[in-house]
């Protein structure tokens, strides 16, 4: 067991080391809050100089600005040479070339004259159109009363070779009752006409155009190629009915 003198110095070390943490921890307190007093104080002045500082640099220094003499332009003298030429161009004396036309109810161009009439061609048109319909109708009304004539019409062309060799098959190698009627559309004053209505309608628009009640038998070569395989008669009996009344071939 320790002795009491042991005892006492162990408790006189303990008081001692008490009192020495208290001391120097109060010490440290001290330092702190002078430390924290002045580390305020310097920041405040700090802001107090920003500010003085920042006043200060709003206000700009006033300088003696030297004076400017406005610049003057410089005037050129207009020269001869540079003379604009006016936009409309000047109307030549000729009166029946040129008319003027007024713009925009102020201002007068003078332009070349349109030598074509619009109103003119414009009438033209509806008159050409019409004579065409004319010619048409007309046409129609021909060969309606043409192919009343005969059963068997050859529509012909007066220097065509072919209408020739058709002719002279259809008229002098053969009897036919009654006799092929002949239509020389160069000599017809509705030759042309009826040459497109004949196309038109059969499907043909060369000559000869050989029709028998209406329908076309061919040209030259297809009459020709019939006769020599001796199938013309029969054809022509066939397709003319009881409107052919005699075919046969001349003796």
């Amino acid at each position: 067991m320790l002795s009491q003198r042991r005892i006492r110095l162990l408790a006189i070390a303990v008081v001692v080391i008490i009192i020495m943490t208290f001391y120097y921890s109060s010490e440290a307190r001290s330092v702190q809050n002078q430390q924290f007093y002045r580390s305020t104080v310097a920041a405040m002045e700090a802001q107090k100089q920003a500010k003085e500082a920042g006043t200060a640099a709003n206000i700009p220094p006033q300088k003696d600005q030297p004076k400017q003499n406005p610049i003057k332009e410089e005037t050129k003298p207009a020269m001869d040479n540079d003379k604009e030429e006016p936009a409309i161009p000047k109307a030549n004396n000729d009166a029946d070339e040129v008319e003027e036309i007024p713009i925009a109810g102020r201002t007068k161009m003078t332009v070349p004259k349109n030598r074509n009439d619009p109103e003119k061609e414009t009438s033209e048109q509806p008159q050409e159109q019409k004579s065409e319909t004319d010619n048409h109708a007309a046409a129609v009304a021909e060969l309606n009363g043409i192919l009343k004539r005969a059963p068997i019409i050859v529509f012909s062309k007066s220097y065509c070779p072919y209408s020739a060799k058709a002719k002279s098959i259809l008229l002098d190698k053969y009897s036919i009752v009654p006799a092929p009627f002949v239509v020389e559309l160069d000599k017809h004053e509705l030759g042309r006409p009826l040459q497109a209505l004949l196309g038109e309608n059969t499907g043909r628009r060369t000559v000869p155009n050989v029709l028998v009640n209406g329908k076309s038998i061919g040209g030259g070569d297809d009459v020709t190629a019939l006769d020599q395989k001796d199938e013309l008669a029969s054809t022509l009996r066939s397709l003319g009915g009881k409107w052919v009344q005699e075919v046969h071939r001349k003796e």
